[in-house]
């Protein structure tokens, strides 16, 4: 942004001083470093836009937020030199704003999630003066009603917006603010926890689309990593609109060179000057080498599309005059890492990579590919249509797309750090579920065993238990059996006997065999008393193999089992009562045959 002598902007006192790491847009103004971005943010509120926008870390998407806030806010001279201010009518009318940064919300555990989101309502109701009087009403609800609802933070938030569209003062509509809403599930390791986190973002999310639909809400702005939580939902929070790729946002976050960095009189330009003077080189210099290092970012299709800088290792640089890797060396890429798949070994890194719009933004978790993963981290970009687009053509998210490093920073990251890393973690995803079963079994550790089928069950997408043919014991059977398949232990289903048949047998483990029997919508304990009752461990004794039989019964709204329970025998058929009795017997019995070995030899 351009200061001169005569602006209005005088009333504002300027730091001078680069604003690394502020997300405040009244800091980031003040420093004088402020890239105009008002002209979208008019835009949005114009429109009334229900939106979402992925951009990568450290990219400015909470900074245009914290800019929507203030204009919301009606604070008119803050923005005395922005597009908003000198070339719009914007009325600045003020609007009661809920913000959430939910990367900031303790997640730990869904309960956790729950309160932390209610208790960031609460300090929006307590800014704008109205917590006691929501306090009061929800008492005298709770008085005329039991329900439990009245206690959730959906309802506490439909309050929240009730009483703040009836303030004096402001327009009686909201404006809603959401700072990556992906944050508590989107890198949360335990897959149960993923899932129920996942659930209330889109509980939180779908209160907001109703109260949009009840004309309650002005804008509603949502930044994240990614947009498949909500894209892969046939009801839900399906109304937000992904501007990710729109060519109208496409310069919505980061810096363009020719408008942004080396407009004349601005704070950037001034500091490339001071540092080609330090340097003893020219300006054009300067440029040429932030140029190859940190632009080359495009976030729509179209050809004429303008690359934009990574603004945080341009400020960097810009206060270093360094040539580090400063954005891959602010964070590590927990996205990509941890979604890494056998896909990525097919990928050619050493030219541009074919794929689609679609891929790049799937609106299912399970069908995002590698490069759509690196594409949403900020490791790949849009190069261009491959084949071009034909005179009257229109383009499409299915056409074949060409996308490549965007600039030097990120291929030269790529090559030394990431790719080894990538690599490690591709190798040793796959064998980790395998092992961890394996190991279990060895080692008689059935809650372990337990907890890894427990990740396991969890990893699959929602939808398939939705499916009513799913809820039934059948399906639970087949997808264990798939689990017990895959780690190579070489599962037998339906094993028959002279009384019934046993649901699974495992007799690859040395010294033991596992028998399961499996129940759905009873409990473990029934599942139990039927391999009693049956007589089922009556063909594996005198095998010279001790018996483990492990009842789990599965629970359709958990989408899990939710109950298991085991019995231990020895080789005679004889029940042993606890795990540590059943250990000393299969080192007695292994020693016992070792003795005969070395007898007989």
């Amino acid at each position: 942004m351009q200061i001169d002598n005569n602006t209005k902007r005088q009333k504002l006192e300027y730091t001078g001083i680069l604003p690394i790491g502020k997300s405040s847009i009244e800091a980031v103004i003040k420093s004088g470093y402020y890239v105009d971005k008002t002209k979208h943010a008019e835009t949005l509120f114009k429109e009334e836009a229900t939106v979402f926008l992925s951009r990568p870390r450290r990219f400015g998407k909470s900074l245009f937020v914290s800019t929507l806030e203030e204009i919301a806010n009606g604070n008119k001279e803050l923005f005395q030199d922005c597009y908003i201010y000198n070339k719009t009518n914007y009325d600045w009318k003020k609007y009661p704003v809920i913000r959430l940064d939910f990367s900031r919300l303790v997640n730990e555990t869904p309960e956790n999630l729950k309160e932390s989101i209610q208790r960031s309502l609460q300090r929006t109701a307590i800014k704008y003066g109205i917590e006691a009087k929501i306090l009061a009403s929800r008492e005298a609800l709770k008085k005329n009603s039991s329900k439990k609802e009245n206690d959730s933070f959906q309802e506490y938030c439909i309050d929240l917006v009730d009483n703040l569209i009836t303030l004096e003062g402001y327009e009686p509509k909201v404006v809603v603010l959401v700072d990556e809403y992906d944050a508590p599930f989107i890198n949360q390791p335990n897959p149960v926890i993923k899932e129920d986190n996942l659930i209330i973002v889109r509980n939180f999310l779908t209160i907001i689309k109703s109260l949009s639909g009840d004309n309650k809400i002005k804008l509603e702005f949502i930044t994240g990593v990614s947009a498949y939580s909500f894209k892969e939902c046939q009801s839900g929070p399906n109304n937000l609109k992904d501007i990710t790729l729109s060519p109208r946002y496409s310069n919505i976050a980061g810096y363009r060179e020719k408008e942004d960095l080396l407009q004349e009189g601005s704070p950037y330009y001034k500091r490339i000057k001071e540092l080609a003077e330090e340097k003893e080189l020219d300006p054009e210099t300067i440029v040429s080498y932030m140029r190859s290092k940190y632009n080359g970012y495009k976030f729509a299709t179209p050809k004429n599309t303008v690359a934009v800088y990574n603004p945080w290792s341009t400020l960097r640089f810009l206060e270093e005059g360094i040539l580090n890797n400063y954005w891959y060396n602010s964070g590590t890429p927990t996205f990509l890492t941890k979604r890494v798949d056998d896909s990525y070994f097919d990928i050619d890194f050493s030219q541009s990579i074919i794929t689609t719009e679609y891929k790049l933004t799937s609106p299912k978790e399970n069908e995002l590919s590698m490069v759509g993963k690196m594409f949403q981290s900020g490791y790949l970009t849009i190069d261009k249509y491959e084949p071009p687009l034909n005179q009257g053509e229109l383009p499409s998210d299915t056409k074949p797309l060409l996308v490549k490093f965007p600039n030097d920073e990120v291929r030269e990251s790529f090559k030394d750090s990431l790719y080894e890393e990538l690599n490690e973690t591709v190798k040793s995803k796959g064998k980790t579920s395998e092992d961890n079963l394996i190991n279990a079994l060895v080692a008689v550790d059935i809650d372990g065993f337990m907890s890894t089928l427990e990740s396991s069950f969890s990893s699959i997408p929602y939808f398939f238990f939705l499916q009513e043919q799913n809820k039934n014991e059948a399906f639970y059977h087949s997808v264990l059996h798939a689990f017990l398949r895959g780690a190579k232990l070489n599962p037998e289903s339906e094993k028959c006997s002279n009384l019934g048949r046993i649901d699974i047998v495992i007799n690859s483990i040395p010294n033991i065999t596992y028998l399961f029997e499996l129940k759905h919508g009873q409990d473990a304990h029934t599942a139990i008393e039927q391999t009693q009752n049956t007589k089922y461990i009556q063909q594996y004794i005198r095998q010279n193999k001790d018996i483990v039989v492990i009842g789990i019964n599965f629970d359709s709204d958990k989408r899990n089992f939710n109950d298991y329970e085991c019995k231990y025998y020895d080789s005679k058929g004889n029940e042993i009562l606890d795990r540590d009795a059943f250990l000393d017997c299969i080192t007695k019995r292994k020693n016992g045959s070792n003795r005969n070995t070395r007898r007989h030899a």
